[in-house]
């Protein structure tokens, strides 16, 4: 027994070496093709802080009506939604590049643009939300700067209010799982995204009708490496090979390098055919780690996302900040750990506390209850009216303008189409000519064979039929030249002036008396008839 306990005392102390390892050594590790790591790795120290220290921390609450608008998106794209907003003067120039693709097509994106904003120009529905609301852009990226955890833990209580008034279900469109407490949200199918509009404030209560809707457009996945042979729906596509995901245990956002191995398509390629920003890890590195180096992680979780260093060249100066000099960062961050430490709202499953009527104390008058009742019932079908009013007023104006942006667009993309069409005719014409090219030996060489089975096969059947047929013309020549004298015989004897004639005749051929015979035997037969 005491030999043992040396032991388990160093085991101690390395599993207590491990714990203390710092959250930076659990990066992502970069493989090739074959699976070997790819550049150099040094473990670091310190973690890079995620934001400025002057950025005002908001509460629970205000973080939960912040992220009401994009709470519901499915998880692939609240991912990108989330770091882009940290970039808010890219969100502007990416709304303006959408409005100048549709007069001119060959636009391409910004290489200074961020990842993520790259892969938004795939749902314009989305741009146009964030651009015209670019103060609520602006709070939402700085959030995410400054209170990212908070920002994550905001979203999964909004969906779970949801969910709770049963607004978040499984569709047609997309899935809806919840894990050990953890709502996700997953498209349907992996290669195609709908995106998905509603009121924040009614989505989070019953309601006896859906609130919850989707534009009609089918959007591919910014990541997914589509096939060369993939025709897209909207005819643009900007892929990303960066994938950007939400870590709901960890509650921060990760981000993996297409050689990762957990990237969602590691070993899959892309192909040229469409645009993809595919960044180098280098760039990867500077990007998104801030160093040199990588850090070896046998877990394969990703790397965390920060924005990048210089984020502020990105934000306007003159931005509607409401910043209290004054107070101390110390202050910050107490007001921070308040904020976290409010007890979050009660869910409560299918029912309607911002509407629902006053409780009238028990020794109310019946005339005043009775009059509180009319006042509920006059003002109820009114809401309701109301509600009703301003769906039908928004939904055909959101399907004119669905159909105006495609309409927009359809030149453009039968441009495209036109343009795809006529690169593929020369190189599938070379594969036809090729195709023939192989085929005609092989056919020559099949007609060949054909023809040297046949040929003895038709020299036999020919020469059987010579043998079959020799002996009937045998014996009709022996009858011909037995029924010769009896013709002499029986034919009139012709005037001397036709025999002298015939006589000054030259001599006919074998061919010509047998017509002659064959005429004369004709002639038999229909005198005898």
């Amino acid at each position: 027994m005491n030999r043992r306990r040396p032991l388990d005392s160093r085991l101690a102390l390395l599993a207590v070496a491990a714990l203390a390892v710092s959250p930076v050594a659990f990066s992502q590790v970069p493989v090739d093709d074959d699976g070997k790591p790819v550049g150099s790795y040094a473990a670091t120290d310190e973690l890079p802080a995620l934001g400025d220290e002057d950025i005002p921390l908001m509460s629970a609450t205000e973080l939960e009506d912040l992220v009401g608008p994009i709470a519901l998106y499915p998880d692939d794209l609240l991912a990108i939604v989330l770091p882009a907003a940290t970039y808010p003067l890219q969100v502007i120039e990416a709304g303006r590049f959408l409005e100048e693709l549709e007069e001119d097509p060959a636009l391409e994106p910004n290489p200074d643009w961020d990842d993520s904003v790259v892969a938004l120009l795939n749902y314009p529905e989305v741009v146009e939300l964030m651009n015209e609301d670019i103060d609520w852009t602006w709070r939402l990226g700085e959030a995410v700067v400054a209170q990212q955890e908070d920002v994550v833990g905001a979203v999964e209580t909004f969906r779970d209010r949801a969910y709770a008034a049963g607004n978040l279900r499984s569709d047609d469109y997309q899935k809806v799982e919840r894990h050990d407490g953890v709502i996700e949200i997953k498209p349907v199918s992996d290669d195609v995204i709908y995106v998905p509009y509603y009121e924040p404030e009614r989505v989070v209560v019953y309601q006896p009708r859906p609130v919850y809707y989707y534009y009609p457009r089918a959007y591919p996945v910014y990541y997914y490496p589509y096939p060369s042979y993939y025709d897209f729906d909207r005819g643009f596509f900007w892929g990303v090979t960066t994938a950007f995901t939400i870590g709901w245990v960890t509650d921060s956002l990760h981000v993996y390098h297409h050689s990762y191995r957990g990237h969602p398509y590691f070993g899959y390629r892309y192909w040229d055919n469409w645009w993809y920003r595919q960044p180098s890890i280098n760039v990867y590195n500077t990007t998104y780690i801030r160093n040199t180096n990588v850090t070896v992680n046998h877990h394969y979780r990703g790397d965390r996302w920060h924005p990048r260093h210089n984020r502020r060249e990105y934000i306007r100066e003159t931005r509607p900040r409401v910043i209290n000099h004054q107070r101390s960062v110390r202050e910050a961050r107490l007001r921070h750990d308040r904020g976290r430490a409010e007890p979050r709202r009660e869910i409560r499953f299918r029912s309607r506390p911002e509407t629902a009527p006053r409780q009238r104390p028990a020794n109310a008058t019946p005339m005043v209850r009775q009059r509180a009742e009319q006042r509920e019932q006059r003002r109820e079908p009114v809401a309701r009216q109301r509600t009703q009013q301003r769906v039908e007023r928004r939904e055909p104006v959101a399907r004119q303008r669905a159909v105006q942006r495609e309409q927009r667009r359809e030149p453009a993309a039968r441009q495209r189409t036109e343009q795809r069409a006529e690169r593929r005719e020369p190189v599938a014409r070379q594969r036809a000519e090729r195709r023939v090219e192989h085929r005609e030996p092989v056919a020559r060489q099949r007609t060949e064979q054909r023809v040297q089975r046949r040929e003895p096969v038709a020299r036999q059947r020919t020469e059987q039929r010579v043998e079959r047929r020799e002996p009937v013309a045998r014996q009709h020549v022996e009858q011909r030249r037995t029924a010769a004298p009896q013709r002499r015989e029986a034919r009139p004897e012709a005037p001397r002036s036709s025999a002298k004639r015939s006589e000054s005749k030259p001599a006919r051929s074998k061919e010509d008396r047998r017509s002659e015979s064959r005429s004369e035997r004709g002639k038999a037969r229909r005198t005898t008839r």
